[in-house]
């Protein structure tokens, strides 16, 4: 089988995989709120400290499971601190990368050097972006970043790698840009769709002076979209049938 056909087959399965990953991660973040700035049930080094212990990882198996093509892995290493960063903080971003970056050491190679350097000005860019941005940050302006950041990364590789230009250039390197610009896509977009449909009320927002009660959560905890219209239908029902016994 053609060398160039089998490349394609092993970067469509490792996209559609990196696509599942990131959505199921994002999602899972979005309904449990597990690392939001404003989740006061756990303690904030706590968050910070579980944050980048699963983006840092998120960035090494981005490498474990990447494919060499032409002495260029293949990989979403720059996912987890540029996702990690934009969303939930400085801290995540550079543990994340500091993480990634160390790992890709391991690999060797001639881009070796350069895409270490690349994931650690990733994480410092994302970690700026979310103190610049902070709750206004939205699913295009965090795909804009990472194919600004895609475009860093291949233009240092270019300048610190010899016959740099060919090595940015070819589909191993452009075609890790285009995954790690899609999984962002995919877990930000994953991460603000349950986030809104499972935690944020109707004009709840990410306001943290917000108080919510509800009688199976209590004061100042997660409160669901599904339980809000619970208790919405219930209280409709008890002034329906309280506006029954005056009839």
């Amino acid at each position: 089988m053609d060398s160039n056909l089998i490349f394609w087959i092993d970067l469509i399965n490792f996209v559609m995989g990196c696509i599942l990953f990131c959505c199921v991660l994002g999602g899972f973040f979005g309904i449990t709120g597990l690392l939001d700035p404003d989740n006061e049930n756990i303690p904030k080094k706590m968050r910070t400290a579980l944050g980048i212990l699963i983006f840092g990882s998120m960035s090494v198996f981005g490498n474990l499971i990447g494919f060499s093509d032409d002495n260029v892995l293949v990989n979403f290493r720059d996912i987890g601190p540029i996702a990690g960063g934009l969303w939930f903080g400085p801290a995540v971003a550079m543990g994340a990368a500091l993480m990634g970056a160390t790992s890709r050491v391991f690999f060797g190679g001639v881009t070796m050097i350069p895409c270490s350097i690349a994931t650690i000005v990733a994480g410092i860019a994302s970690a700026v972006m979310y103190k610049m941005f902070r709750d206004q940050l939205t699913v295009r302006i965090s795909v804009l970043i990472a194919a600004v950041l895609g475009f860093i990364h291949l233009t240092i590789v270019c300048l610190m790698t010899p016959n740099g230009l060919s090595i940015a250039l070819s589909y191993p390197a452009v075609g890790s840009i285009v995954l790690v610009v899609v999984g962002v896509a995919t877990f930000s977009s994953s991460y603000k769709y349950f986030g809104v449909r499972f935690r944020e009320g109707p004009s709840m927002g990410r306001n943290k002076d917000k108080k919510l009660s509800h009688p199976k959560v209590g004061m100042n905890k997660p409160v669901y979209n599904f339980q809000l219209r619970e208790l919405e239908k219930k209280n409709r029902a008890e002034r329906e049938k309280k506006g029954s016994l005056y009839k």
